[in-house]
């Protein structure tokens, strides 16, 4: 063994770097390696840490101090400042650097492993990198301005942006609509056809609504192509004057005149001279060119029946003359029809009163009223205003105006509350299609969606419906998906916040983290269902021990017992024997970096050849701490001594030995060359007298001869 490595000495160094170059050479912080020529013992320092040195033994700033931190060299030490993203350094959170410069601010996360930015304005994604296609991303916009197609429906902060539809914000009565970038409040809407008004509710004047306002109303026609004008039908214009009334064609193509007697022709311009019409007869006109009419009135184009006669079934069965035997009881001096021709009118003789001159009434003729004793004759000019058509004495003696056109009351000096008062030819407002004049309301023109409604200035239609609730259109028959469509007055499913009714998303309410996301109950805010062990409402918060990075799914490095994750301590988990302590890469139990040469899972067990409170000295009988060989004759004294016992030293390095015969210390491995044998223990060559040995000479032993 001695011829292996030259000389004693070279031996006893290379036990020596062998027992010597193990993890405790590194401080547990690196990997020992022995030299190519096994003289010596360096350091690879871990590099998951920020440990270095010659024995991995100097923690280099900005890492956490270890004597402060349970021994660890792995963390950033400046908490908020610094994260690592890389295994030997720690590197400053920037807004520029780690949050694509749209940030108000970025710290580092309770691991310091990564960067945590507080986007600015709409944007969005860990890195701040997103922008959602509703916003306009690109500089003016910065995210923080609706995109073109988009508008701002938030009237505070940050703006909420929601998409233009047709169905929305045009009524339905367009082919193409957007907005300005920027905060557009409201749509621009292309109204198709003769739609107008910002949101395309309104029908121009003379086009009819229920065509899509794509062709002309009644009473108009199409005097030139349909996008440059409908014309009202005029009597005076389109007639000649000569109709009673007039309106237009099926196919608003052209104006339908009602003539006037004696006029004939589609204008009624033409005299009544014609020698041979084909002519269809209406309502009760007879013979060959309709001028015989079976007892009905020619005033009105024979479509009702003559003064005198009155309906007894419908009109296209029978006529029946006003008789005063039958219809006023034979007490009546004249008889003639209500001017409906509904009923006979009766005149009745002095002393009887009623509508069929039935009842005794005032004596004195009919026509005048008793008054202070005396018959006063009711006339138009004393009971009636001018409007009257005749007087008349009622059943209780008072004088009864009968009022022509539409007047009405007492001395017929008021006008229908349906009829513009001044004039009593046009409906008022609320009402239209005079002479009927249909009164409007939210019933039938407003789908029952509305608090009020009016008329056109026309008074052709009933526009300008006030929806109730989120009810929109014309006739506020349009509820967007966005609400529940009974009423239009909740949010539909899956969405909140009535009536901005925004969607719940995973994305925008539960921060990624959530399996599902509904409303709550109330529908003021989303409900989220979140992942693994995230938190909060919106599940933006991993408990502490809990790491984020695993989408909170798992402890953090030197925690265990997940979810309810247990940070480990060298006190409970390593019975206060170690230097650090981290998780297993399992995460359910801890793992020690044992002290001194404490072992076993926990740290609780000081091998037999190690000593002392802390397990940081040899045991007796044993040297060279930490490795501690015991001190034996073969191994430190080789074979040639007596005894052997450790130097005496509170932590020896080194055995002594007691050497036999003579060999010599310190390890009894050399005997003087006056000595010999195999155990030193007679006198060597050319030597007598053991043990002192005395060398022969020729001088001292031969005489010098």
């Amino acid at each position: 063994l001695c011829s292996s490595f030259g000389d004693a000495a070279t031996l006893r160094r290379y036990v020596f770097i062998h027992r010597l170059c193990d993890a405790t050479y590194c401080n547990y912080h690196g990997i020992p390696q022995l030299s190519a020529d096994q003289s010596s013992c360096s350091c690879i320092c871990d590099s998951n840490t920020n440990w270095q040195g010659g024995r991995c033994e100097t923690c280099e700033p900005p890492a956490k101090d270890p004597a402060v931190h349970g021994g660890n060299c792995d963390e950033c030490e400046y908490d908020g400042q610094f994260v690592r993203n890389d295994p030997t350094a720690c590197f400053q959170c920037t807004i520029q650097d780690h949050c694509s410069n749209h940030a108000d601010q970025v710290v580092a996360d309770a691991t310091n492993t990564g960067c945590l930015c507080s986007c600015s304005n709409r944007w969005s994604g860990s890195d701040c990198s997103v922008c959602g296609s509703e916003y306009a991303a690109s500089p003016p916009g910065e995210c923080n301005e609706c995109a073109v197609g988009f508008v701002n429906v938030a009237s505070t902060g940050l703006p909420t942006c929601t998409a233009c539809t047709i169905a929305t914000h045009c009524s339905g009565n367009t082919s193409s609509m957007t907005s300005a970038s920027g905060l557009a409040t409201r749509c621009d809407c292309d109204c198709s056809n003769k739609w107008s008004s910002s949101d395309c509710s309104v029908c121009a004047t003379g086009y009819d609504p229920a065509s899509d306002c794509a062709t002309c109303d009644v009473g108009y026609v199409s005097v030139s192509p349909l996008t440059v004008n409908c014309v009202q039908c005029d009597i005076a214009t389109d007639c000649g004057g000569n109709a009673h009334s007039v309106t237009t064609t099926p196919d608003r193509t052209a104006c339908l005149c009602f003539r006037s007697p004696g006029h004939i022709g589609a204008s009624a311009s033409a005299g009544g001279l014609a020698t041979r019409c084909d002519c269809d007869c209406s309502n009760k006109w007879s013979s060959s060119d309709c001028s015989a009419c079976a007892a009905s009135d020619p005033a009105s184009d024979y479509a009702t029946w003559v003064v005198g006669y009155m309906a007894v079934s419908p009109l296209t069965v029978n006529c029946v003359q006003c008789d005063i035997a039958t219809d006023c009881g034979g007490n009546a001096h004249s008889v003639t029809t209500t001017p409906d021709r509904t009923a006979c009118l009766c005149f009745c003789s002095p002393g009887y009163i009623g509508a069929s001159c039935s009842s005794c009434g005032p004596t004195g003729p009919n026509g005048y009223i008793e008054e202070a004793g005396q018959y006063i004759q009711c006339t138009i000019p004393t009971r009636c205003t001018p409007t009257g058509t005749d007087v008349v004495t009622a059943d209780n003696g008072v004088c009864v105006c009968n009022c022509k056109d539409r007047w009405v009351g007492d001395k017929c000096d008021s006008r229908p509350v349906r009829l513009e008062q001044t004039s009593c030819d046009k409906c008022a407002v609320g009402y239209i299609n005079y002479p009927t004049c249909d009164q409007c309301n939210v019933i039938d023109h407003c789908s029952g969606h509305a608090t009020s409604v009016t008329s056109d200035p026309a008074n052709k239609f009933c526009t300008d419906c006030v929806c109730t609730n989120s009810w929109t259109g014309s006739s506020c028959d349009s509820c967007a998906a966005i609400y529940t469509q009974a009423d239009c007055d909740q949010c539909a499913e899956g969405h909140f916040a009535y009536d901005v009714c925004t969607l719940c998303t995973v994305k925008d309410h539960c921060s990624n983290h959530a399996s599902t996301v509904v409303p709550n109950s109330q529908k003021t805010k989303c409900d989220c269902t979140c992942n693994h062990a995230w938190t909060g409402d919106s599940c933006d918060i991993c408990p502490p021990g809990i790491d984020p990075a695993t989408d909170c799914a798992q402890c953090l490095v030197g925690y265990i017992g997940f979810p309810n994750c247990v940070k480990c301590n060298i006190a409970t988990n390593c019975n206060n024997n170690a230097d650090s302590v981290t998780s297993s890469p399992d995460f359910l139990s801890c793992q020690c970096d044992c002290r001194n040469m404490w072992s076993g899972a926990t740290c609780s067990q000081c091998n037999s050849q190690f000593d002392g409170a802390d397990c940081d000295v040899c045991a007796s009988g044993h040297t060279g701490y930490n490795i501690c060989d015991l001190c034996t004759i073969a191994d430190h004294c080789e074979n040639h001594a007596s005894a052997v016992t450790p130097v005496p030293d509170p932590n020896p390095t080194s055995c002594t030995c007691t050497c036999r015969n003579h060999w010599e210390l310190p390890d009894c491995l050399t005997c003087p060359p006056q000595f010999g044998g195999s155990d030193c223990d007679t006198c060597g060559i050319h030597r007598i007298n053991y043990p002192t040995c005395t060398l022969c000479t020729v001088n001292d032993d031969c005489s010098n001869h």
